[in-house]
């Protein structure tokens, strides 16, 4: 049932989603005119932009996540600034399309994931499974004028799911239409992937996270290569293979064959991961090319190994679409395909769907349906008792 203090449901919504992944970039914004709700919904994409962080801005955020850092002065410090700059960022949104708040529905937020927890550890005399979001939605939606829907995660954790992935139902959604059974691959900071049957049918989705997307490759770009990210796999076509370096990853995930549902985040595949994984390299006599080379044959694999271990469709799989920011590294693309063989490895693109924007108009889907006042996490794929209404409806 539809939220009583939201009567009046026009038949169509133009919505805002906003996505800052783990990768710490910036923000991407899509609007989009979203029509109906669930398997009913009409989803068309009207103008999309990423505001990049400025370098000050991004290395500070990447030092403040760090668990030494996590102190309760900082994350609430945080929580307000994300949320100020996110603000100013849809100010200049507005300005550039020529838009006006009064234009704008609602805005979908996914916030800045800066702890995720899916799997509960004793705290103080009780078992405890948490995750956190900062760039608060209610200071958003006061700064903005605009209604805000935020904090995702947390109702699908409170009832026991991993909080993640979240996209599934959007791609559930979308790619129902196609009437192909497609693995849908997103590759952010976390790679994972969503099983769509040829049929729709939402009993038999089935997604969770592989592993390291952009992540590890991003950050070895940055320590060692001065660089923010591999464009187009160039720096690790530059290097060889190291079939000993990839053996140590594989025995050094623990996420990797961990059986889902599962979900993961910088808390496993952050700085202490990666210096393993350097220091590693330097007792083989490694140059930083091979180490990135392997890292980025390594985050193809987990998605395709995980496909084969853990995907109940895998057999009957038409096609992989690829999203986000790794569809645009040609190598991972070229090892994808290596791995899955026949199958077509194609992008989103081809599909109609901007990768640059895919999460962005996934949560603006989410916020639709918490809007509408429907269920929007998948509970076969995030392990919770039961549907949720995901997110917080902030009012300015």
């Amino acid at each position: 049932m539809a939220n009583p203090i939201l009567s009046g449901l026009k038949q169509t919504q133009t919505v805002l989603g906003l996505m800052s992944g783990t990768s710490f970039d910036g923000l991407d914004m899509a609007l989009i005119r979203i029509e109906g709700s669930a398997a009913n919904t009409r989803i068309s994409f009207l103008k999309g932009s990423s505001f990049m962080y400025s370098a000050k801005q991004k290395s500070a955020l990447l030092r403040l996540i760090n668990l030494e850092h996590n102190n309760a002065l900082v994350l609430s410090q945080l929580n307000f600034y994300l949320a100020e700059i996110w603000a100013e960022m849809i100010k200049r949104f507005l300005r550039d399309h020529s838009l006006r708040p009064k234009d704008i529905d609602f805005i979908g937020s996914h916030g800045q994931t800066v702890w995720h927890q899916p799997q509960a550890e004793k705290f103080i005399d009780r078992l405890i499974r948490s995750t956190l979001q900062l760039g608060d939605p209610s200071v958003l939606a006061q700064l903005t004028g605009i209604p805000v829907i935020g904090d995702f995660r947390v109702a699908d954790v409170a009832l026991g799911g991993q909080g993640a992935p979240l996209i599934p139902y959007f791609d559930w959604v979308f790619f129902s239409q196609f009437e192909e059974n497609i693995l849908a691959v997103n590759i952010g900071g976390i790679s994972n992937f969503t099983f769509v049957p040829a049929n729709g049918d939402f009993n038999r989705v089935q997604a969770f996270d592989c592993g390291p997307g952009n992540m590890l490759i991003d950050a070895i770009c940055q320590w060692r290569f001065n660089q923010d990210f591999d464009r187009d796999g160039k720096l690790a076509r530059g290097g060889r293979f190291s079939e000993s370096l990839f053996d140590f990853l594989v025995q050094a995930d623990s996420f990797l064959l961990l059986p889902p549902p599962k979900s993961t985040g910088r808390e496993h595949y952050g700085k202490t991961f990666l210096e393993r994984v350097m220091e590693k390299g330097r007792t083989l006599n490694l140059k930083d090319e091979d180490i990135l080379h392997t890292l980025t044959r390594y985050t193809a694999y987990t998605i395709f190994e995980n496909a084969r271990r853990y995907l109940e469709g895998f057999s009957v799989l038409d096609t992989v679409v690829v999203g986000g920011g790794g569809s645009r590294n040609g190598f991972i693309m070229k090892l994808l395909q290596e791995y899955f063989e026949l199958l077509p490895v194609k992008v989103t693109t081809e599909y109609g769907l901007d990768d640059t924007f895919k999460e962005a108009i996934g949560f603006a889907v989410l916020a639709n349906e918490t809007w509408h006042g429907q269920p929007s996490n998948v509970p076969r794929v995030t392990g919770a008792k039961h549907p949720a209404i995901l997110g917080k409806i902030c009012l300015p």
